[in-house]
Protein backbone atom coordinates (compact mmCIF):
# COMPACT_ATOMS: atom_id res chain seq x y z
CA UNK A 1 0.00 0.00 0.00
CA UNK A 2 0.94 3.69 -0.40
CA UNK A 3 3.38 4.07 2.42
CA UNK A 4 4.33 0.76 3.91
CA UNK A 5 7.66 1.88 3.05
CA UNK A 6 10.06 4.74 4.83
CA UNK A 7 7.07 6.98 3.68
CA UNK A 8 4.99 5.93 6.29
CA UNK A 9 6.57 7.74 8.92
CA UNK A 10 5.06 10.09 10.43
CA UNK A 11 8.02 12.78 9.93
CA UNK A 12 10.69 13.34 7.40
CA UNK A 13 12.62 16.16 6.02
CA UNK A 14 13.45 17.93 3.23
CA UNK A 15 17.53 19.06 3.39
CA UNK A 16 20.24 19.77 0.50
CA UNK A 17 22.74 17.65 -0.12
CA UNK A 18 25.71 19.12 0.54
CA UNK A 19 28.61 19.07 -1.26
CA UNK A 20 31.60 21.24 -0.99
CA UNK A 21 33.50 19.48 -4.40
CA UNK A 22 30.68 22.37 -6.08
CA UNK A 23 30.77 19.93 -9.23
CA UNK A 24 27.61 18.54 -11.33
CA UNK A 25 26.98 16.43 -8.29
CA UNK A 26 26.50 19.25 -6.12
CA UNK A 27 24.63 21.27 -8.84
CA UNK A 28 22.14 17.91 -9.45
CA UNK A 29 21.51 18.06 -5.66
CA UNK A 30 20.83 21.76 -5.59
CA UNK A 31 18.29 21.54 -7.98
CA UNK A 32 16.32 18.34 -6.66
CA UNK A 33 16.14 20.56 -3.29
CA UNK A 34 14.86 23.45 -4.98
CA UNK A 35 12.74 21.41 -7.21
CA UNK A 36 11.30 19.74 -3.94
CA UNK A 37 10.70 22.69 -2.11
CA UNK A 38 8.68 24.51 -5.24
CA UNK A 39 6.09 21.33 -5.71
CA UNK A 40 5.92 20.75 -1.86
CA UNK A 41 4.76 24.10 -1.69
CA UNK A 42 1.26 23.22 -3.36
CA UNK A 43 0.45 20.74 -0.63
CA UNK A 44 0.51 23.02 2.43
CA UNK A 45 -1.33 19.74 4.04
CA UNK A 46 2.14 17.97 4.22
CA UNK A 47 4.45 20.60 5.41
CA UNK A 48 4.80 20.69 9.10
CA UNK A 49 7.29 22.93 9.60
CA UNK A 50 9.97 25.43 7.92
CA UNK A 51 13.74 25.71 8.83
CA UNK A 52 16.16 23.20 9.52
CA UNK A 53 19.62 23.99 11.26
CA UNK A 54 22.40 21.50 9.96
CA UNK A 55 25.23 21.10 12.80
CA UNK A 56 29.00 20.82 11.94
CA UNK A 57 29.63 16.99 12.39
CA UNK A 58 33.50 17.89 12.79
CA UNK A 59 35.68 20.22 12.74
CA UNK A 60 36.11 20.65 8.79
CA UNK A 61 32.49 20.99 8.59
CA UNK A 62 32.37 24.89 9.18
CA UNK A 63 34.98 25.11 6.23
CA UNK A 64 32.97 23.26 3.88
CA UNK A 65 29.45 25.09 5.31
CA UNK A 66 31.09 28.34 4.25
CA UNK A 67 32.44 27.55 0.47
CA UNK A 68 28.78 25.83 -0.36
CA UNK A 69 26.75 29.09 1.32
CA UNK A 70 29.08 31.03 -0.49
CA UNK A 71 28.72 29.55 -4.19
CA UNK A 72 26.09 29.99 -6.63
CA UNK A 73 24.43 26.93 -6.35
CA UNK A 74 21.77 28.55 -4.16
CA UNK A 75 19.79 31.30 -4.68
CA UNK A 76 20.80 34.16 -1.88
CA UNK A 77 19.60 33.56 1.48
CA UNK A 78 19.13 29.44 0.92
CA UNK A 79 21.46 28.82 3.17
CA UNK A 80 23.04 30.72 5.84
CA UNK A 81 26.30 29.73 8.22
CA UNK A 82 25.87 30.98 11.99
CA UNK A 83 28.86 31.21 14.73
CA UNK A 84 28.30 28.61 17.68
CA UNK A 85 26.25 31.35 19.28
CA UNK A 86 23.91 31.62 16.74
CA UNK A 87 23.57 28.18 16.41
CA UNK A 88 22.76 27.42 20.00
CA UNK A 89 20.02 30.41 19.84
CA UNK A 90 18.51 28.26 16.69
CA UNK A 91 19.03 25.21 18.47
CA UNK A 92 17.54 26.12 21.34
CA UNK A 93 20.87 24.49 23.73
CA UNK A 94 24.00 25.65 23.71
CA UNK A 95 26.29 24.17 21.50
CA UNK A 96 30.58 24.44 20.07
CA UNK A 97 29.44 23.75 16.72
CA UNK A 98 28.55 25.88 13.81
CA UNK A 99 25.72 25.44 11.95
CA UNK A 100 24.26 25.93 8.40
CA UNK A 101 20.77 27.33 8.77
CA UNK A 102 18.11 26.84 5.70
CA UNK A 103 15.17 28.33 6.31
CA UNK A 104 13.26 27.13 3.66
CA UNK A 105 13.73 23.51 4.50
CA UNK A 106 11.03 21.44 5.00
CA UNK A 107 9.73 19.01 8.19
CA UNK A 108 6.69 16.73 5.68
CA UNK A 109 4.20 14.50 6.84
CA UNK A 110 4.92 11.86 4.15
CA UNK A 111 1.39 10.78 3.98
CA UNK A 112 -0.09 14.55 3.79
CA UNK A 113 2.04 13.66 -0.06
CA UNK A 114 0.38 10.06 -0.68
CA UNK A 115 -3.01 11.57 0.03
CA UNK A 116 -2.69 14.37 -3.01
CA UNK A 117 -0.75 11.81 -5.41
CA UNK A 118 -1.79 8.32 -4.79
CA UNK A 119 -5.75 8.29 -4.17
CA UNK A 120 -7.02 5.97 -5.53
CA UNK A 121 -4.16 3.52 -6.59
CA UNK A 122 -4.59 -0.02 -8.17
CA UNK A 123 -3.05 -2.72 -6.02
CA UNK A 124 -2.15 -6.05 -6.88
CA UNK A 125 1.07 -7.98 -5.85
CA UNK A 126 3.13 -8.94 -8.94
CA UNK A 127 4.95 -12.27 -8.95
CA UNK A 128 7.48 -11.81 -12.50
CA UNK A 129 8.10 -9.57 -14.65
CA UNK A 130 8.67 -10.86 -18.23
CA UNK A 131 9.65 -8.83 -21.54
CA UNK A 132 6.82 -10.11 -24.04
CA UNK A 133 6.21 -8.88 -28.03
CA UNK A 134 4.94 -4.92 -27.11
CA UNK A 135 5.99 -4.58 -23.53
CA UNK A 136 5.89 -6.48 -20.16
CA UNK A 137 4.05 -9.42 -18.87
CA UNK A 138 2.83 -8.42 -15.46
CA UNK A 139 2.22 -11.88 -13.27
CA UNK A 140 0.55 -12.42 -9.74
CA UNK A 141 -2.31 -14.52 -8.27
CA UNK A 142 -4.77 -12.98 -10.94
CA UNK A 143 -4.44 -12.88 -14.70
CA UNK A 144 -1.31 -11.70 -16.34
CA UNK A 145 -1.24 -8.38 -17.87
CA UNK A 146 0.96 -6.90 -20.36
CA UNK A 147 2.31 -3.32 -20.65
CA UNK A 148 4.02 -0.88 -22.85
CA UNK A 149 5.93 1.30 -20.33
CA UNK A 150 6.50 -0.27 -16.96
CA UNK A 151 8.70 1.79 -14.30
CA UNK A 152 10.05 -0.01 -11.37
CA UNK A 153 9.65 2.26 -8.06
CA UNK A 154 10.07 -0.47 -5.33
CA UNK A 155 12.64 1.01 -3.11
CA UNK A 156 14.98 -1.79 -1.60
CA UNK A 157 12.64 -4.56 -2.76
CA UNK A 158 13.14 -3.46 -6.55
CA UNK A 159 16.06 -6.84 -6.60
CA UNK A 160 12.32 -9.09 -6.90
CA UNK A 161 11.28 -7.58 -10.49
CA UNK A 162 14.84 -6.71 -11.53
CA UNK A 163 17.46 -9.44 -9.98
CA UNK A 164 20.17 -7.32 -11.15
CA UNK A 165 19.70 -3.99 -9.38
CA UNK A 166 22.66 -2.51 -8.04
CA UNK A 167 20.61 -1.87 -4.35
CA UNK A 168 22.28 -2.49 -0.92
CA UNK A 169 19.35 -2.13 1.91
CA UNK A 170 20.54 -0.18 5.04
CA UNK A 171 18.00 -0.65 8.09
CA UNK A 172 16.66 2.48 9.69
CA UNK A 173 14.91 2.94 13.07
CA UNK A 174 13.42 6.44 14.08
CA UNK A 175 11.69 7.35 17.04
CA UNK A 176 9.34 9.57 18.35
CA UNK A 177 7.64 11.07 21.66
CA UNK A 178 4.25 12.76 21.77
CA UNK A 179 4.85 16.64 22.78
CA UNK A 180 2.65 19.79 23.89
CA UNK A 181 3.14 21.81 20.57
CA UNK A 182 4.62 24.84 22.31
CA UNK A 183 7.45 22.43 23.76
CA UNK A 184 8.29 20.65 20.29
CA UNK A 185 11.59 21.41 19.31
CA UNK A 186 12.53 22.87 15.74
CA UNK A 187 14.34 20.70 13.22
CA UNK A 188 17.82 19.92 13.04
CA UNK A 189 20.62 17.62 11.16
CA UNK A 190 23.98 16.48 12.95
CA UNK A 191 24.90 13.42 10.84
CA UNK A 192 21.21 11.95 12.62
CA UNK A 193 18.27 14.17 12.70
CA UNK A 194 15.20 15.55 14.83
CA UNK A 195 12.21 16.62 13.08
CA UNK A 196 8.72 17.82 14.63
CA UNK A 197 5.33 16.23 13.49
CA UNK A 198 2.25 15.93 14.50
CA UNK A 199 1.96 15.94 18.35
CA UNK A 200 5.23 15.41 19.02
CA UNK A 201 8.49 14.68 17.14
CA UNK A 202 10.88 12.64 15.81
CA UNK A 203 14.78 11.73 15.94
CA UNK A 204 17.08 8.78 14.29
CA UNK A 205 17.21 7.05 12.28
CA UNK A 206 19.69 4.39 12.73
CA UNK A 207 22.13 3.29 9.89
CA UNK A 208 22.37 -0.39 9.86
CA UNK A 209 24.23 -1.57 6.45
CA UNK A 210 23.21 -4.81 4.99
CA UNK A 211 20.34 -5.65 7.72
CA UNK A 212 16.70 -5.50 6.24
CA UNK A 213 14.57 -6.34 9.25
CA UNK A 214 12.22 -3.78 10.05
CA UNK A 215 11.25 -5.06 13.64
CA UNK A 216 11.42 -2.29 16.53
CA UNK A 217 14.34 -3.09 18.92
CA UNK A 218 15.23 -1.22 22.03
CA UNK A 219 18.98 -0.95 21.02
CA UNK A 220 17.78 0.71 17.86
CA UNK A 221 16.10 3.41 20.16
CA UNK A 222 19.44 3.31 22.73
CA UNK A 223 21.60 4.15 19.59
CA UNK A 224 18.84 6.93 18.34
CA UNK A 225 18.72 8.20 22.13
CA UNK A 226 22.31 8.55 22.11
CA UNK A 227 22.80 10.23 18.76
CA UNK A 228 20.47 13.28 20.01
CA UNK A 229 22.53 13.32 22.90
CA UNK A 230 25.38 14.63 21.06
CA UNK A 231 23.40 17.99 20.23
CA UNK A 232 20.78 18.39 22.49
CA UNK A 233 21.73 16.52 26.05
CA UNK A 234 18.97 18.13 27.84
CA UNK A 235 16.39 16.96 25.42
CA UNK A 236 17.58 13.95 25.39
CA UNK A 237 18.00 13.15 29.17
CA UNK A 238 14.47 14.56 29.26
CA UNK A 239 13.62 11.35 28.02
CA UNK A 240 14.80 9.07 30.07
CA UNK A 241 12.08 6.75 31.29
CA UNK A 242 9.53 8.21 28.39
CA UNK A 243 7.84 5.15 26.33
CA UNK A 244 9.18 6.02 22.80
CA UNK A 245 7.34 4.87 19.38
CA UNK A 246 9.32 4.10 17.10
CA UNK A 247 9.18 2.43 13.41
CA UNK A 248 11.90 0.92 11.48
CA UNK A 249 11.79 0.40 7.58
CA UNK A 250 15.05 -0.12 4.90
CA UNK A 251 16.77 2.06 2.56
CA UNK A 252 17.82 1.43 -0.80
CA UNK A 253 21.23 2.89 -1.26
CA UNK A 254 23.66 3.12 -3.75
CA UNK A 255 27.50 2.21 -4.13
CA UNK A 256 28.33 5.56 -5.18
CA UNK A 257 25.79 6.72 -3.19
CA UNK A 258 23.47 8.67 -6.45
CA UNK A 259 19.85 7.38 -7.16
CA UNK A 260 18.98 5.23 -10.35
CA UNK A 261 16.51 7.26 -12.65
CA UNK A 262 15.98 6.14 -15.79
CA UNK A 263 16.10 2.85 -18.28
CA UNK A 264 16.56 -0.46 -16.82
CA UNK A 265 20.30 -1.36 -19.07
CA UNK A 266 18.73 -3.98 -22.07
CA UNK A 267 15.64 -3.63 -21.06
CA UNK A 268 13.33 -1.74 -23.98
CA UNK A 269 10.42 0.23 -22.12
CA UNK A 270 11.44 -0.72 -18.51
CA UNK A 271 12.32 2.29 -16.07
CA UNK A 272 13.57 2.25 -12.59
CA UNK A 273 13.28 5.13 -10.04
CA UNK A 274 15.18 4.20 -6.72
CA UNK A 275 18.53 3.94 -4.65
CA UNK A 276 17.24 7.32 -2.62
CA UNK A 277 19.30 6.08 0.26
CA UNK A 278 17.87 8.58 2.95
CA UNK A 279 17.09 11.55 1.03
CA UNK A 280 14.24 9.78 -0.82
CA UNK A 281 11.24 13.55 -0.08
CA UNK A 282 14.33 15.91 -1.72
CA UNK A 283 15.15 13.26 -4.30
CA UNK A 284 12.10 12.17 -5.27
CA UNK A 285 9.92 15.11 -7.18
CA UNK A 286 12.61 15.84 -9.47
CA UNK A 287 13.79 12.62 -10.38
CA UNK A 288 10.23 11.04 -10.65
CA UNK A 289 9.85 13.73 -13.45
CA UNK A 290 13.49 12.83 -15.29
CA UNK A 291 12.11 9.53 -15.40
CA UNK A 292 8.13 10.07 -16.57
CA UNK A 293 10.25 12.10 -19.10
CA UNK A 294 12.59 9.53 -20.09
CA UNK A 295 9.22 7.10 -20.37
CA UNK A 296 7.29 9.18 -22.20
CA UNK A 297 10.03 10.24 -24.25
CA UNK A 298 9.05 13.96 -23.18
CA UNK A 299 11.55 16.46 -22.91
CA UNK A 300 13.50 16.01 -19.43
CA UNK A 301 14.29 18.73 -16.46
CA UNK A 302 17.90 17.32 -16.00
CA UNK A 303 20.75 18.24 -18.49
CA UNK A 304 22.52 15.76 -20.05
CA UNK A 305 25.78 15.42 -17.89
CA UNK A 306 23.63 15.52 -14.64
CA UNK A 307 20.83 12.89 -16.41
CA UNK A 308 24.09 10.76 -16.61
CA UNK A 309 25.40 10.62 -12.99
CA UNK A 310 21.36 8.73 -12.11
CA UNK A 311 21.32 6.52 -15.40
CA UNK A 312 20.45 3.20 -13.90
CA UNK A 313 23.48 1.79 -16.59
CA UNK A 314 26.21 3.87 -15.08
CA UNK A 315 29.65 1.67 -14.08
CA UNK A 316 29.86 3.56 -10.77
CA UNK A 317 26.39 2.19 -9.31
CA UNK A 318 27.46 -1.26 -9.59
Amino acid sequence: APGAGASGNPAGLVTPRLDAGLGPVARLAAQAYLRALDIYAGLPGAVISRGVLQLAATDRDAGRFARIAASDLFPEGTLRLLDPAAASARLGEVTDRAGLDQPGALSLDPRGILEAWCRAPSAARIQSLEPTDGGWRLSGPSEPQIFRTVILATGADLRHLWPAAPILPVRGQVSWVAAPDPETPRAAGWGGYLAPMAGGFLFGATFRRGEASTDLTDEDHRANLESLAKVRPALAASLAGVALGGRARVRATTRDHLPLAGAVPEAPGLFVLGGLGSRGLTWAPLLGEHVAARATGGPSPLPGDLAALVDPARRSAT
